[in-house]
């Protein structure tokens, strides 16, 4: 059985250019560098600019659980509407 593609499928996220070399890049992505991409995203959108001494903060956000990185993730939104 031949998988379907979805109509209007999700583009891909932007992978910073300061997470880029520490990316796993073969098989399957784990969930903290997932969550580091949507973290690196969503401070991108609220135009909050992330150095090279910030990502260990972000890095630490990321090891979290889903829900605690999605209300960060949240709580930038919120930021950015306000810019």
């Amino acid at each position: 059985m031949a998988l379907e593609h979805p109509r209007h499928p999700t583009p891909p996220l932007p992978i910073s250019a300061l997470l880029r070399p520490h990316m796993r890049t073969e098989g399957d992505v784990p969930a903290t560098q997932a969550h580091q991409v949507m973290l690196h995203c969503a401070l991108d959108a609220a135009c909050v600019t992330v150095r090279t001494t910030d990502l260990r903060a972000v890095t630490r956000i990321a090891e979290l659980d889903y829900q605690t990185v999605a209300a960060v993730i949240r709580w930038l939104r919120i930021l950015g509407d306000g810019r």
